[in-house]
């Protein structure tokens, strides 16, 4: 079971309800790191002086703050932990509202709000209580050093506590120029034609018909790409085509330092990303002529893409009486 991200109780006029706070929501985007292509380690951030360009100690680094007029205020970490609200293990509720009146962009971070072992009739009783009256519960809890005000409402089968910005935080419409040219009439012919096509596709709302697809591919595409490199590892390095000169590299793949991986270039990368079956084709790579410089690695012989089979390798041939890679015998007939 996860760890609950605040312990304490909850409580409104004589009733105290031990509570915990569970995480509600939880963001499940891929989120990536920076790594050194050569030997795959991460890369370390550094604090570096914007004056000098040297390294800065952790023992002098302060926090600063500019004010609206430019001038610059260091304050040091014990300063602001002496500001920070005194830590509270009750969540107090002052007030029952009505759940219409509390705009939804002030809503800001959601958590389960379950109850301790051996109160669970108490709890019950005031999660029916609010569904009943349909009024949330106004009230305060400090998380992370932080005082929030907050609402806690009946949901499926318990509580959940929503976290609320502070008023001056939202951003009033009053402040946006552009919307001061929505005030236009509008046509009841043209009203009536935009009810229907809303009614027409009005249905009962399921966030399960909407899932984050753009993390579904990303998550298949790094799926695919892992597959590739395990199985690019295993695919040993083979030799250029016959007649191929010393300087050609594969169409669209470049050596790295590490044995037998290939890195795509942009263009086929974004290419990947948009084959459903992961590949390019069935088509092998060829090896072009003139295209590029020469590498530090041997040449690559045409190169399957790695979902395909690999075929057999060309081995390096230089005929006998031959003056070059690859030119033919001319005391041998053809064929």
């Amino acid at each position: 079971m996860a760890r609950p991200v605040w312990v304490g109780s909850l409580s409104f006029g004589l009733v105290t309800l031990p509570v915990r706070l569970h995480g509600a929501v939880s963001s499940r985007q891929a989120r990536f790191h920076l790594i050194h292509d050569a030997d795959g380690a991460r890369i370390q951030n550094k604090r570096v002086c914007s004056a000098d360009g040297e390294e800065v100690p952790l023992e002098h680094v302060v926090r600063g703050y500019t004010l609206e007029d430019g001038r610059q205020v260091t304050v040091t970490s014990g300063e602001l932990d002496a500001l920070d609200p005194v830590s509270s293990r009750v969540i107090a509720l002052e007030e029952f509202v009505d759940p219409a009146e509390v705009a939804p962009l002030l809503l800001d971070t959601s958590y389960h709000l379950v109850p301790a072992r051996g109160v669970e009739q108490a709890y019950a009783l005031m999660t029916e209580a609010l569904r009943v009256s349909g009024r949330v519960g106004v009230g305060r809890v400090v998380l992370y050093q932080k005082g929030h005000l907050c609402l806690v409402r009946p949901h499926a089968r318990g509580l959940v506590l929503s976290t609320l910005h502070a008023v001056d935080e939202v951003v009033s419409q009053e402040q946006l120029s552009e919307l001061e040219l929505t005030g236009a009439s509008v046509a009841p012919a043209e009203l009536e034609a935009a009810l229907r096509l809303i009614e027409s596709r009005s249905t009962t709302f399921d966030p399960r018909r909407h899932p984050d697809e753009h993390r579904q591919r990303v998550m298949a595409f790094l799926e695919r790409r892992a597959r590739a490199q395990a199985k690019s590892k295993r695919v040993p390095r083979t030799a250029p085509e016959v007649g191929a000169p010393a300087g050609a590299k594969v169409r669209g793949l470049e050596a790295t330092p590490v044995e037998g991986s290939l890195r795509l270039r942009p263009r086929l990368a974004a290419r990947e990303v948009r084959e459903d079956s992961g590949g390019l084709g069935s088509k092998p790579f060829r090896v072009e002529p003139g295209e590029g410089g020469a590498l530090d690695d041997p040449p690559v012989a045409s190169t399957p893409w790695p979902h395909e089979s690999p075929g057999p390798a060309t081995p390096y041939a230089t005929p006998e009486g031959s003056g070059g890679l690859g030119a033919p015998d001319p005391k041998k007939p053809r064929g």
